[in-house]
């Protein structure tokens, strides 16, 4: 502007500084141009590395968590944790570090070329500065709260989803369609509500920091332009230093939405690690599956000793709800190796109790469960678990082949043992009359089989992973009594090798087991075999009884 002014006055400049200047402008927007490709390359890599990390560390946590926590934190939650509160720390790591450091950068060089310009309105126009701290500081923390209530909105909303997808069939079942849908459209309207939230303080925010730029420059234009009158400023520096005032309302501006971004990567961290700090039932381990399984124990000649396999004794448990809530109250019981063992009793007398106990899932109280003699408080969960492999009561699948469900137990699949556990189990016949044989997809919990291929491609499955121990937690309850018969008929010529502990409803299925524990009130109240506990004409004989007269009934026409 000045070397114009100076041109129109009739003392032409020379090509020099022109060119200089031209020069100058095409290097600046080369290294520009790179260093924003350099910078972008880098730090979006590392903030993907950076999740990366994150999730797979808190992936390995959450599944080394006790059942406690799965039993009280809904799925929705875990989820939102893993997935959205991720993406939004990458958001800042990412974008909002990139904008950061871009605006900064462009900050200072704009406050730098203003001072050589002009150090009074540059300290003019710098005059909001501390405005803009004050307000970034009570904006941010509004921002914090209101973005952790996004989360746990969504949080919600994503539970709510994850139930109806699950249980689709109960809810088409029970025509609730209707109510479910107003369900989700709630947590779809909090989640409306929060965001909007979000959105009111942005806009006021930004609207704040607009205002206050826009003080600033017509203070800079009045100051400037007073300056320009009397001589002091010549025009073109003044052009020069708004032109460089506008460079630094941008980065201003830009930061209203890096403190947004700051804040709700701030509060999803912070969600984050209210997982991460809650203690893991075992830490993370090199130790491959297969490892330390148990021998049988031996004395100092070699020979087998005669301690049990498993030994509980006066185990007492609860859950967490006084003496009312104790599931078990003082059990004690011995198994040797090879015996198959059955447990009955009415519903809620502990059976799944104890067995999620002999697992670890629950917090073991030291001296109640012995493994050949040794108190198993002071062995690793993964070594302890190892030696028992359980079926449930409720079969789940997971969405890979016949082949990959049979053997999730090993380290690598064996299509030798998964045949042979399938013949086990009574299901190689029926694998083979799939569309893929073992290599047929089952679907999301085993979606495309029935309930009783489901049960028996995981009794398969524990046969397979070839434990010590095997439990059966009323596992046989969706096949019929012919199926069961041939199921037992497969495992029992094994059980000299393989130790059963065996849950069940049915009384008939009792005749095959060495020795049946009658559980009731959380107690072991009878012992022995089928016959002898009949005979006792007690609690057992009762539960025959009934189940006897009542299998009649249906029976007569």
């Amino acid at each position: 502007m000045d070397a114009v002014s100076t041109a129109r006055a009739g003392a032409l400049p020379g090509k020099g500084p022109l060119l200089r200047a031209v020069g100058f402008m095409i290097l600046f927007s080369i290294l520009h141009a790179s260093f924003r490709f350099l910078a972008r390359r880098s730090l979006l890599l590392t903030a993907r590395e950076v999740e990366r990390e994150v999730r797979r560390r808190l992936f390995s946590h959450v599944i080394r968590l006790p059942i406690p926590f799965f039993q009280s934190t809904p799925t929705g939650d875990v989820m939102s944790r893993l997935t959205n509160d991720l993406s939004a720390v990458w958001l800042f790591l990412g974008p909002g570090l990139l904008t950061l450091i871009g605006t900064s950068i462009a900050w200072l060089l704009a406050v730098a070329f203003m001072l050589r310009i002009s150090p009074s309105l540059t300290l003019v126009s710098l005059l909001i500065a501390p405005v803009v701290v004050l307000l970034s500081r009570e904006y941010g923390r509004a921002f914090h709260r209101q973005h952790r209530k996004v989360q746990e909105s969504l949080a919600s909303m994503n539970g709510t989803l994850q139930e109806n997808v699950s249980g689709i069939r109960i809810v088409k079942a029970f025509t609730l369609e209707a109510r479910e849908e107003e369900r989700f459209a709630r947590d779809c309207e909090e989640y409306f509500r929060n965001n909007l939230a979000v959105a009111r303080t942005s806009a006021a925010f930004h609207g704040a920091i607009g205002l206050l730029a826009g003080v600033g420059m017509a203070l800079v234009l009045y100051l400037g332009g007073r300056a320009v009158v009397h001589g002091t400023l010549t025009l073109g520096g003044f052009v020069a230093f708004n032109a460089y005032l506008a460079m630094l309302s941008f980065p201003t501006m830009a930061m209203g939405w890096v403190i947004n971004l700051f804040q709700r990567g701030n509060a999803a961290m912070g969600r984050i690690n209210q997982f991460l700090r809650l203690p893991a039932e075992f830490p993370e381990t090199d130790e491959e599956p297969g490892e330390n399984l148990p021998r049988p124990a031996t004395d100092a000649a070699g020979a087998a000793t005669s301690a049990p396999l498993l030994e509980v004794r006066g185990l007492v448990f609860s859950h967490g709800h006084g003496e009312r809530g104790e599931a078990l109250r003082g059990v004690s019981f011995s198994v040797r190796r090879g015996e198959v063992v059955g447990l009955v009793g009415p519903t809620g007398g502990g059976k799944s109790t104890l067995f999620s106990l002999l697992l670890g899932m629950y917090p073991i109280p030291p001296g109640t469960i012995f493994w050949e003699g040794r108190d198993v408080s002071g062995i690793p969960l993964p070594e302890l678990r190892r030696r028992f492999a359980l079926v449930a009561q409720d079969p789940f699948l997971f969405s890979d082949s016949v082949l990959e469900n049979v053997c999730f137990g090993r380290e690598v699949p064996d299509a030798g043992a998964a045949r042979e556990a399938a013949g086990l189990a009574r299901f190689l016949d029926e694998i083979g009359e799939l569309p893929r044989g073992f290599d047929t997809v089952v679907g999301e919990r085993g979606v495309s089989l029935s309930g009783g291929q489901k049960q028996r491609v995981t009794i398969a499955r524990a046969l397979c992973a070839g434990a010590p121990v095997l439990l059966l937690d009323d596992a046989l309850s969706s096949v019929d009594a012919e199926t069961e018969r041939e199921i037992f008929e497969g495992i029992l010529p094994v059980r000299g090798e393989r130790t059963v502990l065996f849950s069940t409803h049915r009384m008939a299925s009792l005749s095959r087991c060495d020795r049946v524990l009658v559980l009731a009130g959380g107690r072991i109240v009878e012992e022995g075999t089928q016959d002898e506990l009949l005979s006792l004409r007690r609690v057992y004989y009762d539960l025959y009884s009934r189940q006897m007269l009542a299998r009649e009934l249906e029976e007569s026409p």
